[in-house]
């Protein structure tokens, strides 16, 4: 039987239903990880992955300077990740070993700039701008072999999630150790192949974009264009037919754009600070999700219809009703999580999302109700009662900010809506209860099929429930 090349790895898995990017049979998927996308996450946990990346990579460039080029070509060992299935190769999902080559060509450019070896790297997509040889591949490359070990943690954790089946002590080599700056060969529980066994290692969907928000072409358009243009406004200026001499290899040619960027840095350092500044604008992609929108919407609709209310379906209920808000809601609040306990184990919250969105209204939700965390309690009841509105008022708070989301089955009555304005009013710093319900999620999922905006209904229904309680 022939297979689609481009189906799923993860049979019954949507893509839009996950926070991960599902990998495919037979090909890699045309993206990379983009480390910038860790250094403007406000998770501290994914800006703390950006700094280790930065530690491991400046530590290769330390044992060039001090002459050690035997640790440094160990420490700069980044063989293709092939286990993330992505990648730019057309024809399979395993491109060419490139462990040693790329060691070779970081090493060569480091010897060609002694003020690279002084500077060190504030991102390592800089070495795109400084080395002919790097492309976005290769970022994506050294980033997921730093990364090898949280991606191992995440992989298990939505496998925990979405009930997906692990294999036993697969062997998982070059895991780096930033502790020890080694890399290690070990053993893990991960999902396999079903084509060839090979271990299959989940990248979240916020991490990815089709070039590297700092890149080449990029760094041509603007930066290297400016300086060509300088260069040419010398020249007419001191009216003289020989160009300077920084400009004898400033053609358009990579090769002689990095003899220029080698020796002047200066050119890095403003380019890299203008897609600092720009950072906003550094969005993960979406165009590989190749599925049907409204066929996805429909589906989902018909399976929160065909949940019986009460006691005995609420697991699935919440289920149902995370992928939903993946659906809805992804790459704004990410890393959806069900049944989420406090340490002591005494408060079971029962969706936690991170909210890393640039989007205003979620930007907004962090800064007035300290809502980095947005938390979900799903009620798979005919009618919301009191407890559960001062169950999910006593929630909320510090630890997973100030407003929380109600999700049932039906709209809530004038008493439960009286209740959670006394939630309101009663509270200091204030606290935000809303609601939504099965024909409110159903306006959601139609909405987003016609390529409208979920977080704009979002913001007008909290915008309602601010005008009514005021």
């Amino acid at each position: 039987m022939t297979v689609d090349p481009r189906s799923s790895l993860l049979p019954g898995v949507s893509q839009y239903e996950v926070d991960f990017v599902v990998p495919r049979v037979g090909i890699d998927l045309p993206l990379a990880i983009d480390p910038f996308l860790l250094f403007k996450s406000r998770d501290s946990e994914y800006r703390e992955l950006h700094k280790l990346i930065l530690a491991a990579f400046n530590a290769g460039i330390a044992a060039v300077r001090r002459g050690d080029k035997r640790h440094a070509k160990y420490l700069f060992d980044f063989p293709e990740v092939s286990e993330i299935g992505l990648g730019y190769t057309t024809k399979s999902k395993r491109g060419s070993g490139v462990g040693s080559f790329l060691s070779d060509l970081i090493l060569e450019t480091l010897e060609s700039s002694p003020m690279l070896q002084e500077r060190g790297v504030r991102h390592v997509e800089e070495m795109q701008l400084l080395s002919a040889g790097v492309g976005p591949d290769r970022i994506s490359d050294i980033t997921a072999n730093l990364l090898k070990r949280f991606l191992i943690e995440y992989t298990q954790r939505q496998c925990a999630i979405w009930k997906l089946p692990l294999a036993s002590h697969v062997p998982m080599q070059h895991i780096y150790d930033p502790s020890l700056q080694e890399w290690q060969d070990l053993f893990e529980d991960l999902p396999v192949s079903s084509v060839d066994n090979s271990p299959i290692l989940l990248v979240p969907r916020r991490f990815v974009r089709v070039l590297p928000w700092i890149n080449y072409d990029d760094f041509l358009r603007t930066e290297f264009r400016a300086y060509l243009g300088a260069c040419r406004a010398e020249v007419r200026r001191s009216k003289d037919n020989a160009p300077p001499s920084s400009q004898t290899a400033a053609g358009k040619s990579k090769e002689n754009v990095v003899t220029v960027t080698r020796r002047d840095l200066g050119l890095v350092e403003r380019y890299v600070r203008s897609r600092e500044q720009q950072a906003a604008d550094a969005r993960p992609a979406l165009d590989y999700i190749d599925e049907d929108a409204c066929a996805e919407a429909e589906k989902l609709k018909q399976r929160l219809s065909s949940i019986e209310p009460g006691r005995a379906a609420a697991s699935e209920y919440q289920r149902t009703v995370l992928e939903i808000l993946n659906y809805l809601f992804n790459p704004d609040l990410i890393d959806g999580q069900p049944e989420v306990r406090t340490v002591d184990g005494t408060e079971r919250r029962d969706i936690l999302f991170t909210n890393d969105s640039d989007e205003s209204f979620w930007e907004y939700i962090r800064h007035e109700h300290s809502g980095f965390i947005l938390m979900f309690e799903t009620k798979n009841m005919q009618e919301v009662d009191l407890a559960a509105i001062n169950q999910t008022a006593t929630y909320l708070g510090d630890r997973v900010g100030r407003l929380g989301i109600i999700v049932t089955r039906h709209r809530t009555p004038e008493t439960i809506r009286r209740k959670i304005f006394s939630v309101w009013n009663d509270s200091s710093p204030r606290k935000v209860v809303l609601t939504l319900s099965d024909s409110q999620i159903n306006e959601l999922l139609e909405l987003r099929c016609r390529g409208g905006s979920p977080t704009r209904w979002m913001q007008s229904h909290y915008r309602k429930f601010r005008t009514s309680v005021q």
